[in-house]
């Protein structure tokens, strides 16, 4: 089945661009950004000394700072994501619905979506979890013990790698069918299984174009930085500084869009499959 890849990019593109739903998510993601700006800038230049060892002093508090701010950033996240994903559908439509309109799926479908996050979390986890293993055998590289555990953690990465990469692939759409086919976690993975199974190529393409743009707009977002450090021949901005807060707000500013282009491109990629299926 082939597929309009210039209408699914074109729509996803444009749908952030949707000034209730980029405004809504940026002054919610720019909270999140300052609070953790700020914690980075004040704690984590000294976290590590100049010669890599960490300071236990400034990591403790930078950990019980930065940790709940990540977690309930993730929870916000996973609220508002099928607002979005809801309201995406409704882009280009005669009848638009206005990004508060779509809460009332987010009310629905939050706990089903952070379910299925934490399912999806743990099977990669466990999938990389030789990371974990082999991180654990250096200190003890020089015994029987620490060159087994190496061993059975690279090969548990390899394996586990190869693993993650398939269930990425092909879950890759299960969101949008937890969000919008009203389906439990384990059923959203099942339906993103066997849909994507039917179109592995297509979705190959859909990922491979979607990671091109991605990448692409990403680099456009991290151009000022990397002017600024060419031009004045500047380390790193670190601390609580004006630069610091500007380029994090340039930061804010794409990673709101690219957010919405990812939520809006798998989600209209789910409907192009749904609609050459029926």
């Amino acid at each position: 089945m082939g597929l309009d890849f210039n209408k699914i990019f074109g729509i996803s593109a444009r749908y952030p661009l949707k000034k209730d739903a980029y405004i809504l998510f940026f002054a919610v993601q720019l909270v999140f950004a300052v609070a953790g700006w700020f914690v980075t800038a004040y704690f984590g230049a000294d976290v590590v000394t100049a010669e890599g060892i960490i300071v236990p002093e400034t990591l403790i508090p930078f950990l019980l700072y930065i940790i709940p701010i990540t977690i309930v950033n993730w929870i916000v996240m996973a609220y508002l994501i099928p607002a979005y994903i809801d309201n995406s559908t409704y882009f280009g439509r005669a009848k638009a619905k206005n990004i508060k309109e779509s809460f009332d799926v987010s009310r629905k479908r939050f706990l089903p979506l952070i379910g299925l996050g934490v399912i999806l979390g743990l099977v990669m986890l466990a999938c990389l979890g030789g990371v974990i293993l082999t991180i654990i055998a250096v200190p003890v590289i020089t015994s029987i013990e620490g060159i087994t555990m190496l061993a059975v953690g690279g090969v548990w990465f390899f394996i586990g790698l190869i693993a993650s990469v398939i269930i990425f692939f092909m879950t890759c759409i299960s969101p949008v069918f937890c969000v919008l086919e009203k389906t439990g976690p384990l059923k959203s993975i099942k339906k993103s299984w066997k849909l994507v199974g039917k179109n592995k190529f297509n979705t190959f393409l859909f990922l491979l174009l979607f990671a091109v743009i991605y990448i692409v707009i990403s680099f456009a977002g991290s151009m000022p930085e990397i002017i600024y450090y060419g031009l004045t021949g500047a380390d790193q901005v670190t601390g609580v500084s004006v630069q610091g807060f500007v380029f994090m707000l340039i930061r804010t500013l794409f990673t709101t869009y690219l957010t919405l282009f990812m939520l809006a491109s798998i989600t209209v990629y789910y409907l192009s499959l749904k609609k050459g299926s029926d």
